[in-house]
This record gives structure tokens, C-alpha cells and sequence, in this order.
């Protein structure tokens, strides 16, 4: 028997992925070579599958499984291929699925040295096709407003670019108009600053100054009658 182990992780959780491995309709899914999949019963289906160049036809059937935790399928007749998958929760939702696949390298490959070869180069893209199965169709079974959130990255603004945050250059305008100062605008008094005062009529002095000039003169005398 030639012997082929590999592990991945999986973006969802392990009674998801569990679920997936006990029905033998979804291995089209991710299995490679599978060219053709028919369920006779719930543990039980008729596989065909090209391994290494080589058809091999058999009936497969679930011999043992823990629930969330291990599962086991392997050919009933024909050449011998046993798969064995454990499952292993992790932080976030996630599970490690660990694989080992033996198969009859006498009956199927020509040589120990190319079985092996060809097992593990199988038995990888299984998992990865294993992984984006799971992945896919837990997001497709996510209401509209889930799936967004997962799909679409949140953008933060950035503190530097918020109204009133401080920059090299002082506090940042609330708003998006430029300062009168870099406009070119002449910025309005404030409320607490004094107005100039306007220039009196009656010229530097003012016009009570003159007033009050004229009332400190000499009167002019009454002329005699003639």
C-alpha cells in the first residue's frame, strides 16, 4: 500500500465540514479525478475515478466516523483505496483537516516511487479544492448583508484627515473651505478686537475742535451809524 498525508485549514466550522465529508454527492466537488459519482444509499456510492492515467472502478462506503471528529471511506471491491480524515477545531471558526490516502500501488501504478509521487500531488489538490468548496458555499449560505461584510474590507478615515485633528501645522479645519489666510481674503474682525475709527470731517482735529474755536473768538464790534 502506498501512503500519501497532508493537512489544511479550513475558513468555517468543523460540524461544516464535517457535514460536507458525509455526503458523497459533494466529492465531485473537490475531489480531482472523480469522473463519475453515483449514491446508492447515505453511506454508500459508486465511484470512478482516474488515478495516475489508470480508471479504477469500485464501490465506496463510510466504515467509521465520530461526529465532528473523524471519518473514514474505503472501497469495498475492486483495488484497495482508504481515505482517512480527522477533523480539528480551531480559534476563529477554523478546523484542520488532516488527510492520509493509501491506495494499492500494485494494481494501479507502475512503479512505488511514481505512486507515491502522484498520491501526494492528489492528495493536496484534494484539500485545496476541499477548502474552497467549504469556504464558497458557507458564504453563499449567509444573508446579503453577512456576505458583504465578509467580501468587502471596512475603510477607516484616517485621524490625520478627521475635522480638528492636530497636524504639523496646527489643528486641521472643520470644514472643507480654506482659511482666509491662504485664500486671500481679509479674515473679518472678531467679536472682542476694535473696529478703526473712521477719520472725522472737521480733519485731524475733529469737528467739536472747530466748534469750539469759533466760540473762543473775539466778537466783532457793531459798526457806528454814520
Amino acid at each position: 500500500m502506498s501512503t500519501a498525508r497532508d493537512s489544511i485549514e479550513v475558513a468555517v466550522p468543523v460540524a461544516v465540514a464535517y457535514e460536507q465529508l458525509t455526503h458523497f454527492e459533494n466529492y465531485p466537488q473537490f475531489m480531482s479525478g472523480v469522473m463519475s459519482m453515483a449514491p446508492i444509499d447515505a453511506s454508500t456510492a459508486h465511484m470512478v475515478l482516474d488515478i495516475g492515467g489508470t480508471r479504477a472502478e469500485f464501490d465506496a462506503r463510510i466504515t467509521e466516523s465520530r461526529t465532528d471528529e473523524f471519518l473514514c471511506w474505503e472501497a469495498m471491491d475492486g483495488p484497495q483505496v482508504i481515505e482517512a480524515l480527522r477533523l480539528e477545531p480551531m480559534a476563529g471558526d477554523m478546523t484542520r483537516v488532516i488527510a492520509e490516502l493509501q491506495i494499492d500501488a500494485r494494481e494501479l501504478m507502475p512503479a512505488e516511487e511514481h505512486a507515491v509521487e502522484v498520491l501526494n500531488r492528489r492528495l493536496k489538490a484534494d484539500l485545496k479544492g476541499f477548502k474552497r468548496f467549504c469556504e464558497e458555499s458557507a458564504i453563499g449560505s449567509l444573508p446579503k448583508a453577512a456576505e458583504s461584510t465578509m467580501k468587502t474590507r471596512e475603510i477607516k478615515p484616517s485621524p490625520a484627515n478627521m475635522p480638528g485633528a492636530k497636524t504639523a501645522r496646527g489643528i486641521a479645519p472643520a470644514s472643507s473651505e480654506r482659511p482666509a489666510h491662504m485664500s486671500g481674503e481679509r479674515p473679518a474682525h472678531a467679536s472682542n478686537e476694535r473696529p478703526a475709527q473712521p477719520t472725522p470731517s472737521g480733519g485731524n482735529l475733529g469737528g467739536h475742535h472747530t466748534t469750539e474755536r469759533a466760540s473762543r473768538a473775539r466778537p466783532v464790534p457793531p459798526q457806528q451809524p454814520l
